[in-house]
């Protein structure tokens, strides 16, 4: 930077009757490179006062030393309104915001033999359409442990509808209305083309898909139950949506995961039938049984498994091997349909495939969460097993059996997570009601705490579609929803 410094005129003239020269040049003219320092005078107002220009060349010289160093050192960041030091990779904000309790809900439930109070050890919950101030409805339920089958004949899913205080600031779940189910219900789903719509599947494997519709009048009868079934594949472990086919907008497809290695296909439309039956196998280890326990959509034509043992199975509906028909021994079927492309027979007879299937890299213990994130044009299937190994593989054009990204989370065990849908962090309950946030890119845990200890290994974490609210449990029927704020 070149500054002019040659000294400036002197007037010819000292009468009275002189007036200081109009400003006709900014003040930035000062700095013109290779000129001499032009004389810059205020305006005719008795406010101001003709300007000294040998002292604020002076002055100039002395600042653009210490300008120049300054503006050496970059952008100055700008700091949170708490001064806290929050490194530009730090955006999530996650606070604990609400507890739900269910405990009083159940009463025929079995209780803890050391304190007679009812001991849940499973929740499931699902986040419906946005109703007030980005806040979604949310449906949840839990379930005690199950030895060998379910005898509890008042189970229930509980809705909650988030509420806005009287000053319209925040806003707290408030319980709209229980809806029964003939056994304890350990999965649950929205689907994520109708967020209106959701599924439950129980440990007895009874199938329930149920649809919100706002009733102004009755609020509480505002869900409507639109198809049960008890199926005879085993406890159904996990759901996942997906559309029937890409040229149908109003036809789904559930995919219902059961433990016995069985993959039920349900076609959701004017009528809900069952489809497909899936029977799931180990390319290497032809005849092993397989106990499901996950499942996620990928397209409307291929899903992948995770199982007990580690494995992850990638399985297409395009590629099936007929295993003939076999009989059902369903309780309640809703209705079937009609035509040469339908499945189910009329005399209860179903079709069992055998998908095609292409086996990822495995984990080394049991696979406890699937979840497919698109982020920038790019498309991750993100796995985890219960000791915290995360596996990412690159799903954005094919599958390739071998991750991308292989991430050993620390300790304690991981019974579920969930990924940011930016690939930064990784949220994780665990016991005590502690949740973990897990940076990926430096491997640092954070922690966020509850308000007061609460005992039991949490087997839930879900995000809200719009990434503002998590939910984890159960801690003995009790529920904790986290706000999620993103500093841009």
């Amino acid at each position: 930077m070149d500054i002019g410094v040659d000294p400036c005129p002197t007037p010819t003239s000292t009468d009275a009757a002189t007036e200081p020269k109009e400003r006709k040049e900014t003040a930035a003219s000062i700095l013109n490179h290779g000129t001499s320092t032009q004389t810059v005078s205020a305006p005719r107002s008795k406010k101001f006062a003709t300007y000294d220009d040998s002292k604020l060349v002076s002055f100039i010289r002395k600042v653009q030393p210490i300008v120049e160093e300054e503006l050496s050192y970059g952008m100055t960041p700008i700091f949170d309104c708490n001064d806290n030091l929050y490194e530009p990779s730090e955006r999530y904000r996650v606070c604990r915001h609400q507890e739900i309790t269910l405990r009083n809900l159940i009463p025929d439930h079995t209780t803890d033999d050391r304190n007679g109070s009812t001991a849940f050890h499973v929740g499931a919950a699902a986040w419906l359409s946005i109703l007030t101030r980005d806040a979604p409805l949310l449906v949840v339920a839990c379930s005690p442990s199950h030895e060998a089958w379910c005898d509890h004949f008042t189970s229930i899913i509980t809705v909650f509808c988030p509420k806005r205080d009287r000053y319209g600031g925040s806003v707290q779940w408030v319980e709209l209305s229980s809806n029964p189910v003939k056994a304890c219900i350990e999965s649950l789903e929205t689907n994520p083309f109708n967020r209106d719509m959701f599924a439950g599947g129980t440990v007895s494997g009874d199938v329930y898909i149920w649809h919100y519709e706002m009733n102004l009048r009755n609020e509480r009868n505002s869900f409507a139950e639109l198809h049960s079934e008890t199926t005879d594949c085993g406890k159904v472990v996990d759901m996942a949506w997906t559309r029937y086919s890409v040229m149908s907008k109003s036809d789904y497809a559930l995919l219902t995961a059961h433990s016995e290695g069985t993959v039920i296909q349900w076609r959701v439309g004017k009528t809900i039938v069952k489809d497909k039956i899936f029977k799931l196998n180990v390319p290497s280890a032809v005849g092993k049984a397989l106990i499901l326990t996950q499942i996620l959509a990928t397209s409307n034509t291929e899903f992948v498994a995770g199982c007990d043992d580690g494995s992850l199975l990638l399985c297409s509906t395009t590629q099936l091997i007929p295993l003939g028909m076999a009989s059902t021994s369903e309780r309640s079927i809703t209705s079937v349909v009609n035509g040469a492309s339908s499945t189910v027979a009329s005399a209860g007879k179903v079709n069992f495939f055998a998908p095609g299937t292409i086996e990822l890299k495995s984990h080394s213990f049991s696979v406890t969460s699937l979840q497919k994130i698109e982020n920038r044009r790019q498309e991750l299937l993100i796995s985890c097993d219960l000791t915290g190994e995360v596996l990412f593989h690159d799903i954005t054009d094919s599958i390739n059996s071998t991750p991308t990204l292989i991430i050993k989370m620390p300790l304690p065990f991981k019974t579920r997570i969930v990924c940011t849908s930016d690939t930064e962090y990784i949220f994780s309950p665990t016991g005590n009601g502690l949740l973990e946030l897990y940076r990926i890119g430096s491997g640092k845990v954070d922690t966020v705490e509850p308000s007061l200890p609460l005992k039991g290994s949490p087997t839930l974490i879900k995000m809200s579609a719009n990434g503002k609210w998590l939910i984890t449990g159960t801690y003995n029927g009790t529920f904790i929803l986290y706000s999620v704020t993103m500093e841009y």
